[in-house]
């Protein structure tokens, strides 16, 4: 059982859109067997009273899987710009196909790859109101797993990378991040790839996640988010401005403690160094929106900050080495 919300409450205010795959599909070959389903029953048992959407592809076998509303979109297949990953178009497609069909106020984007174990994310969500009103975009601040959201890469400071497995909000929050056209069809579309075009020879492209972020922030906030041509930061107005962002506009929740179920290739023993934890998140809050929140460190949290101090250094130092 949770020990998060009570399971005896009823959760009809929350829809959760599960898009994506239910098997291995078209080249994606590392979809583990029976994680949907897994996923699905997931949230029958953590949110119980929530509408279940599934958001995939024609031809999937869907024998067995416990959903309200099927959604399927035509596969647009893997885009070819140059600038996006190349399953792009198709997890912008499946989930804003999926949020299209949302009628409750609250809702969760869910990879068909991942789970629930809890429902933390609910109470969590309402736990920290304040913000900047210059740097508040959302109704309401937007939950979002803290695995695979970069606060490093090879131990050199990284904006406009988080995570794309869950995210949790007001629906129409969510759609301001995910409800977007064909990436050759946004107005700044020319302007992001001549930027990329200007990467100095050995700096690293974007990760996949920071292309994701750059696009729908750059759609929310055209003349404030920094153009980027290379997966490093080192301006420190541009370090402000995401740390701004994240404190008035999301939560990042360790998953662990937030309900968040991983596929086993996330799991790890340690916390990647290069993750941003809750904590790291709670000191961002308490530094640009309520001077009053209180800080606890775990002992996880301390062996973290002590992993960084070895190993972020190591890991920029060989990296310079290595280009």
């Amino acid at each position: 059982m949770s020990g998060g919300t009570r399971l005896s409450q009823d959760f009809q205010h929350i829809s959760v859109v599960v898009q994506g795959p239910v098997q291995n599909y078209k080249g994606r070959t590392h979809h583990e067997e029976g994680i949907t389903k897994r996923c699905l029953d997931s949230i029958r048992t953590h949110l119980p009273g929530a509408t279940v959407i599934l958001s995939t592809w024609p031809d999937q076998d869907l024998s067995g899987l416990d959903y309200d509303l099927l959604v399927i979109s035509e596969d647009p297949g893997q885009n070819s710009d140059g600038f996006c990953p190349v399953n792009y178009y198709r997890q912008i497609v499946s989930t804003k196909a999926g949020l299209a069909r949302v009628t409750t106020p609250y809702a969760v984007k869910l990879r068909s790859d991942n789970f629930l174990t809890g429902n933390e994310f609910v109470a969590l969500q309402q736990a920290f109101p304040c913000s900047q009103a210059e740097h508040r975009v959302f109704a309401e601040k937007v939950v979002i797993n803290a695995n695979l959201f970069r606060r490093t890469s090879h131990g050199q400071r990284v904006i406009m990378s988080p995570s794309d497995f869950f995210y949790y909000g007001r629906t129409d929050d969510l759609r301001k991040i995910w409800d977007q056209p064909p990436f050759t069809q946004q107005p700044f579309a020319a302007e992001l790839m001549a930027q990329a075009t200007r990467r100095s020879a050995g700096e690293p492209a974007l990760e996949a996640e920071q292309v994701y972020c750059q696009i729908w922030l750059k759609a929310l906030l055209p003349e404030r988010t920094p153009l980027m041509a290379s997966r490093f930061t080192s301006r420190q107005q541009d370090i402000t401005f995401w740390e701004s962002f994240l404190a008035s506009n999301i939560i990042i929740a360790d998953p662990e403690n937030s309900g968040i179920g991983l596929r086993k290739i996330s799991i790890r023993k340690l916390k990647r160094a290069n993750e941003y934890s809750h904590i790291d998140w709670l000191r961002l809050y308490r530094k640009y929106c309520d001077a009053r929140q209180p800080l606890t460190y775990t002992a996880q949290q301390l062996l973290l900050e002590l992993r960084r101090l070895f190993k972020l250094p190591l890991s920029k130092l060989i990296y310079k080495w290595s280009h």
